[in-house]
């Protein structure tokens, strides 16, 4: 985003070597310019323009978002975010500490299995995908074990370590299993007793009991380790049922019911209808009680707003929906896959445990407190040496030069005359963001949304779509100024995405002048598989009124080729394809340059 923006106000005659000296230099390159974002998101956009010096507008109609960018832009002071947080550390560990006791280690990870009953037969089974918990195989940033594989005997509960991860079969406590033995597969369960297969909207999945098959410890000195659960263990599961019901300390509690119109029908369709069910009850005491502590102080609003974000950010890494990567020793937090998937062994984090632990209270409070710093170390392009080098910049935060409204761009006229105009729409197909941030605002009902998403107003395909992409951009467009091109960036391998580009284009009397691709998600894991797209397009726009119609003479092998040795996929290809297709009608130049079809 940084070389976008950079990219926008500099002449089309610029050298390599004056792109990368703004690039990677603290001169502020856009002094002067107002930027605007109308769906501003995380504030990517917002934070970088900010950085390069601009005043910086932005709109979304996620209060959440809007939080976020604040506090990007306006961050508490670190040490006041730890000190605040550490206070509300020791609170809860003096209040519920109990419920996570050591037994040779502090807990950090509860591994749970679904027992569902068959509606065919009535008969209960656990349902699961494979036998494995834990495996070292010696990858990168991976947790390093004792023993290469940890499993579970479905009949017995009890845990094996297998010496050798190459092994594909164990004794269990009867018979001899195969580690990749499932009761789920093709997203259904088998009935062991009367072999018919249900779905998890059968069995409603997410409302069925759990059992408890394994806690993992952190022993000091010695390398993790998954054990069998101890009675004490059991004791505290139960201990949280009773607290809940009768709780020592004050809760704020979530409220309401998922709705039940959704374009995802997740996860009312495996039987989690009310927020509070989509948590545990001893997360329920531990994030009821923060914040209802956290509503009694009385705290600078940058230091509260950051304690909102901490707490709002350990939700995701402690809920029922959160899986465990098996080969790393990580657990994935809710949203890992853009949706509430329902893993098939759910996995409890220990949100208080002092030193480990992705997503516990401690590391969101370090993350949020390193947020708030303004130096930080960045890697840019030397033209001269060819090489990826080190920069350290000195970030300068722009609250005073920012102006972030929780209102649907469609609705939300520009405080002035703006300069450039720079956004990621909203997806045309998936992610239905109103219904991902159910869960943050019902534990906050002061957070209300600000208008529709685009995709809850946009139900009849592509050319709706394109409309009301349109509606949002046009008080943007309006109100811009008329030297620096509009631009955005886009992805999908759906031709009916980018057709409703297009129709965004043509309502807004819009040419496109420039276009080309950008490896982007080359980092993202279990994102990572043939049907995504790893490549955003980058389009530079202008009025008709600024633009010379001409022919487009950029081809799918001509960015193949610019792609050089990175890796392109099917998915990003088709992308190409239709992005290029929408483009071809509607290519210009600017006025004042000379079509180059670049």
């Amino acid at each position: 985003m940084r070389a976008i923006l950079v990219a926008a106000v500099l002449d089309s005659g610029c050298s390599e070597e004056d792109f990368w000296t703004h690039y990677g230099s603290g001169s502020g390159v856009l002094s002067g310019l107002q930027v605007l974002d109308p769906f501003m998101g995380g504030g990517c956009t917002l934070v970088e323009a900010s950085r390069l010096g601009a005043c910086v507008e932005g709109t979304d109609v996620d209060p959440t978002a809007e939080r976020i960018v604040a506090h990007a832009l306006d961050p508490a002071a670190g040490q006041q975010v730890l000190d605040a947080g550490g206070e509300l550390i020791e609170y809860l560990r003096d209040a519920f500490g109990g419920l996570y006791p050591d037994n040779g280690g502090e807990p950090l990870h509860w591994f749970w299995v679904p027992a569902v009953t068959c509606p065919a037969c009535g008969k209960q089974g656990l349902l699961y995908r494979s036998l494995v918990l834990a495996r070292d195989v010696g990858k990168r940033g991976a947790v390093v074990r004792d023993d290469p594989v940890t499993v579970f005997d479905p009949e017995s509960s009890e845990l094996r370590y297998l010496r050798s991860a190459s092994t594909q079969t164990f004794r269990g406590s009867q018979r001899r299993w195969r580690l990749d033995h499932a009761t789920f597969k093709a997203r259904k369960y088998l009935c062991g007793a009367c072999g018919q297969p249900s779905s998890h909207r059968d069995l409603q999945t997410g409302a069925a009991p759990h059992k408890l098959i394994a806690v993992e410890r952190t022993p000091p000195g010695r390398r993790r380790r998954l054990g069998t659960p101890t009675a004490s263990d059991h004791e505290a599961v139960e201990l949280a049922d009773t607290l809940l019901a009768n709780s020592p300390v004050d809760l704020r509690l979530p409220v309401g019911e998922f709705d039940e119109q959704r374009s995802d029908p997740r996860p009312r369709s495996y039987g989690i209808t009310r927020v509070r069910d989509l948590f545990t009850p001893r997360q329920l005491l531990i994030l009821g009680a923060a914040y209802a502590w956290l509503d009694r102080q009385a705290l600078d609003a940058q230091t509260e707003r950051a304690l909102r974000l901490t707490l709002s950010n350990a939700m995701a890494t402690n809920n029922r929906l959160c899986s465990y990567a098996t080969d790393y020793g990580r657990l994935a937090p809710l949203f890992s896959i853009h949706g509430y998937a329902l893993p098939a062994l759910s996995v409890e984090l220990n949100p208080l445990h002092s030193s480990a632990g992705r997503g516990t209270l401690t590391a969101c409070l370090r993350r949020m407190a390193k947020s708030s710093a303004a130096r930080a170390r960045r890697s840019t392009w030397n033209p001269k040496s060819r090489a990826v080098e080190p920069e350290h910049f000195d970030f300068r935060h722009g609250a005073e030069r920012a102006t972030l409204r929780c209102v649907s761009a469609a609705n939300a006229e520009p405080a002035g005359p703006v300069d450039l105009v720079v956004f990621d729409p909203p997806f045309y197909d998936y992610l239905a963001y109103d219904e991902l941030s159910e869960l943050f605002r019902a534990w906050e009902p002061s957070l209300t949304l600000g208008g529709e998403t685009l995709q809850s107003q946009a139900v009849a395909g592509a050319s709706d779509f394109g409309v009301a992409l349109a509606d949002c951009l046009r008080p943007a467009v309006a109100a811009r100024r008329p030297a620096l091109p509009i631009v955005f960036t886009y992805h999908s391998a759906n031709p009916s995405a980018w057709n409703a580009v297009g129709v965004a284009l043509d309502e807004l009397k819009l040419a496109v002048t420039a276009m080309w691709p950008v490896r982007s998600d080359s980092h993202m894991g279990h994102h990572s598989h043939p049907g995504n797209c790893e490549w955003d397009v980058i389009v530079a726009c202008r009025p008709l009124s600024e633009a010379i119609r001409s022919m487009m003479t950029l081809t799918v092998d001509d960015w193949v080729a610019l792609a050089d040795d990175l890796p392109l996929g099917s998915a990003d290809l088709a992308g190409f394809r239709h992005a290029l297709a929408v483009a071809s009608s509607r290519w210009g130049h600017p006025i004042e340059q000379e079509p180059d079809g670049q």
